[in-house]
């Protein structure tokens, strides 16, 4: 949100962010600039809606347009689905506001969910392609730790500028990170266990240094906007292809050519079953689904995991197959790309 205000009023809008690390005074400030309408954009976390106090506020605001980013944590067949972005569909009836749901990562099905959630009647839908073709997408077998570690080697010392590795736990963040140390490259590691000071210094690196090298779990990315990123390594595929698509689509955003590539181990999806299972624990008991269904929670449940059983197939599915990359890739988001060879993919050029 910081980057955001700070990108509004570069272009002229008296913007602010109201979140939990603000002082009493501050939050003051705001608020008063909000009631004599000094202020015209006002950047919150969605939870924020379940204050009372915040609530209040807002009943003696006009309220011009309610915009919601990230739009796709609506819905249950999105990444990443957040109860609270579910109630702005209540929000937005109460605020009696026009609405611009924004996303970059939504599915066919993740459309209609926002749709129905929000309550739009025959919206303005505008859906670019997803198909960027200046992005290299490979995905490279790997057997175990150390041969995904000899591969990334491979990788980050062939390939020049700015280069992130992402990694799906902090624990493996750090090891990659310090085995490339090892080899006497400059290594920043990133997560959300990181001091706050420590993490804003390795973002500036990344921001700041000629030929950066960052290893992180997912937590890096938003706000990391550098467009000359040329090398996004996944050490495993994450759980869904919206994910990936999100993470590896921070690589080549000046247009020039870029590297997007995944190390696939079969072996990985006991991660993915192992956080699915955190999230939403299996029912494998009578107890579990009586108590489930007491609870209202049994469909709830029952649904959240078949949808991520569904994407984690979907990125199997694209990681193993034999057809050019970008037929599955765009083809989860609901567009079609003609068979053939796209000239930039590990399947029609090889790599």
């Amino acid at each position: 949100m910081g980057d955001q205000v700070r990108r509004a009023r570069e272009a002229g809008i008296a913007a602010e962010a109201l979140h939990s690390g603000l002082s009493v005074g501050r939050r003051r400030r705001i608020e008063r600039g909000l009631g004599s309408g000094k202020l015209r954009l006002l950047l919150i976390a969605p939870e924020r809606f379940a204050s009372q106090a915040f609530t209040t506020l807002l009943e003696r605001l006009q309220v011009a347009l309610l915009v919601i980013d990230e739009a796709h944590c609506i819905s249950l067949w999105g990444h990443d689905f957040r109860p609270a972005y579910r109630d702005l569909g209540r929000v937005r009836r109460r605020l009696s506001a026009p609405v611009m749901a924004l996303t970059a990562t939504a599915t066919p099905a993740v459309r209609a969910d926002i749709r129905a959630c929000l309550r739009m009647s025959n919206p303005f839908e505008m859906v670019g392609s997803f198909d960027r073709g200046n992005l290299f997408w490979a995905v490279m077998p790997t057997r175990g730790d150390a041969d995904k570690e000899r591969q990334l080697l491979e990788l980050i010392s062939r390939q020049p500028g700015a280069r992130l590795i992402y990694a799906a736990t902090r624990r493996r963040v750090e090891r990659v990170r310090a085995r490339i140390a090892r080899m006497g490259r400059r290594t920043e590691a990133y997560h959300a266990g990181l001091p706050a000071t420590e993490r804003d210094r390795v973002q500036e690196y990344f921001m700041e240094d000629d030929g950066p090298l960052v290893v992180a779990t997912n937590a890096f990315g938003m706000g990391i906007d550098r467009p000359d990123v040329r090398l996004v390594v996944h050490d495993q595929l994450p759980g869904s292809l919206e994910n990936y698509f999100q993470e590896a689509g921070r690589a080549g955003r000046d247009g020039e050519l870029a590297h997007c590539v995944a190390l696939f181990d079969p072996t990985d999806r006991r991660v993915h079953r192992a956080f699915l299972d955190r999230r939403h624990p299996p029912l494998r008991t009578p107890r579990a689904w009586w108590r489930a269904q007491a609870e209202g929670e049994l469909i709830r449940r029952l649904r959240r995991r078949r949808v991520e059983k569904t994407k984690h197939r979907a990125v199997r599915r694209y990681a193993q197959t034999r057809s050019c990359r970008r037929i599955p890739l765009l083809g989860w988001f609901g567009e079609r790309f003609p068979t053939g060879v796209c000239g930039t993919c590990d399947r029609c050029v090889g790599f």
